[in-house]
């Protein structure tokens, strides 16, 4: 699927008048490292001709990964990159967070340069002596809703296997009017429970909040808040949080009363932020 977006974008590069200079393209996927330390990156080149010079990797302003690359015209290669054990840890420290640089050149032309910021999913750190998990560096996680993109949708503390939530998610929330109308809205509503939050125990909270859906009204109303299946290992922390909610309209010309019910839920992973 995604080797049938970047020959997408490609096709689009490629029309007359564009493939003069189009810069080439990177893979916005999440990235998996094995165990070995291998990974791979799919770069397209929209141009005419071919491109070569080097990729980087960069974590936290330092070079960790680095090798020559050829990519053949109007194509959509796989840049192969090798991490070593420091690089693994550099990456695992930064949230599998880093940026890809290319700079390339074609024959007997100009220079240009790529880059995109992404998310490489290390394998986690081996055991300690003894076999218990190495303990994450810092007790700061840095979480993202869903399994893709940047851990940046929110935060939380873990301190004797509970979780503070510290920056707040947002979590997808869809009304129905049940009579009325029988309208249906999407909203994305803030998780405003901070905890704690017991790792390994579900666990619900109600308490008065306000919701932006636009089927309800804006005053304050019973929000309930749930965090459920959330698990903990040395480098990752998953679970799900999700809320519900309602509201009612009465109708004065029709005498007649609009039940509004929501609810959803968002499955989410996190990493030490360190």
């Amino acid at each position: 699927m995604k080797r049938l977006i970047l020959l997408a974008v490609l096709g689009l590069l490629t029309l007359p008048g564009t493939a003069l200079a189009a810069k080439a393209k990177i893979s916005p996927r999440a990235v998996t490292v094995s165990a070995a330390g291998a990974a791979t990156v799919e770069v397209a080149n929209p141009n005419r001709y071919a491109l070569k010079g080097t990729a980087k990797v960069i974590v936290r302003a330092r070079s960790v990964a680095r090798r020559k690359v050829r990519l053949p015209k109007r194509s959509v290669t796989e840049v192969k990159l090798r991490f070593g054990r420091q690089a693994v840890t550099a990456l695992r420290d930064a949230g599998g967070r880093a940026t890809l640089k290319l700079a390339l050149r074609r024959p007997g032309g100009r220079r240009t340069a790529a880059r995109r910021t992404l998310t490489l999913r290390v394998p986690a750190a081996a055991p300690a002596p003894g076999g218990q998990p190495t303990p994450p560096a810092s007790s700061r996680w840095a979480g993202r809703m869903g399994t893709e993109g940047p851990y940046d949708d929110f935060e939380f503390t873990v301190a004797n296997g509970q979780m503070q939530i510290t920056k707040a998610a947002m979590v997808p929330v869809s009304c129905f009017e049940n009579g009325g109308s029988h309208r249906s809205a999407l909203s994305f509503e803030l998780f405003d429970a901070p905890g704690p939050w017991t790792i390994g125990t579900d666990g619900l909270v109600a308490k008065q909040g306000i919701a932006v859906n636009q089927l309800v009204s804006g005053g304050m109303r019973t929000i309930n808040y749930k965090v459920t299946g959330a698990s903990q290992q040395a480098d990752k922390v998953t679970g799900t949080l999700g809320m519900s909610f309602s509201d009612s309209k009465y109708d004065v010309f029709t005498a007649t009363i609009t039940f509004i019910n929501c609810a959803g839920s968002q499955s989410f992973e996190a990493v030490p932020a360190g």
